[in-house]
């Protein structure tokens, strides 16, 4: 029995993530400890990680999307994501300069969310 059709189907295509992602709510506390998985990334090897530059603009996504969000927070979510993707890429990174200062760049800019997050909840 042939079935010409059955290659012609068109594909279903599944978003690498399984689904599109959706905004949720981020308690202060579990944002704490995506914004130190984000500064872990900074201490990977240099060269393709597409599974972990997922998850970098997945946890950008997430914190960018939160009501306590500053301006000042989303733009830098954004910087770390950037160098995170020249760090995990498969040729970017080796145009890089100074690896060594793009991770610091990174650890640095975690380190003032989580003293930001910190505060807030004190405030609170």
């Amino acid at each position: 029995m042939r079935n010409e059709f059955f290659f012609s189907a068109p594909q279903l295509k599944r978003d690498p993530l399984d689904g599109p992602m959706k905004h949720r709510v981020v308690a202060q506390d579990e944002a704490k400890e995506l914004i130190a998985e984000l500064r872990a990334m900074a201490g990977l090897e240099p060269g393709p990680d597409p599974k972990r530059l997922a998850r970098a603009n997945e946890i950008r996504f997430q914190l960018q999307g939160q009501d306590w969000a500053s301006l000042w927070m989303r733009e830098k979510l954004d910087e770390v994501c950037g160098h995170l993707e020249v760090l995990l890429s498969a040729r970017r990174w080796r145009e890089l300069i100074g690896i060594d200062a793009s991770r610091s760049e990174i650890k640095g800019i975690c380190s003032r969310f989580s003293k930001a997050l910190s505060d807030r909840a004190r405030a609170v």
